[in-house]
């Protein structure tokens, strides 16, 4: 399964990460979410994947800005794309379950 977030202007907001419903997801074994920013919404999802998704392997996270993909892509962006990559192994990777496999692009 692919998730891609664009955000207009990736602002993020300070607020408390709320726990989703439980639905079992018994064979989705890949999920990848392009465009994780590290906003409290973006937790938020992947955690919905990784408490949900009974079979799942592997969560891919892209920090890339799909809409700028063909641009050149400047300093600012590649910072902001650096620290999106530590804030998704800061907020992920002490709560995937052993043998998923967390995959930072």
């Amino acid at each position: 399964m692919l998730l891609q977030l664009i955000w207009m202007s990736p602002s993020k907001r300070r607020r408390k990460v709320r726990q989703a419903a439980k639905c079992a997801h018994e064979f989705l074994k890949l999920v990848e979410i392009v465009g994780y920013y590290g906003r409290t919404s973006d937790i938020e999802l992947a955690m919905y994947f990784i408490e949900n998704a009974i079979a799942l392997q592997k969560i891919v996270i892209d920090p890339r800005n799909q809409i700028l993909e063909r641009s050149p892509v400047g300093t600012d962006q590649i910072k902001k794309e650096e620290s999106a990559r530590r804030r998704a192994k800061q907020q992920l990777e002490a709560k995937k379950p052993p043998g998923v496999q967390l995959i930072i692009l």
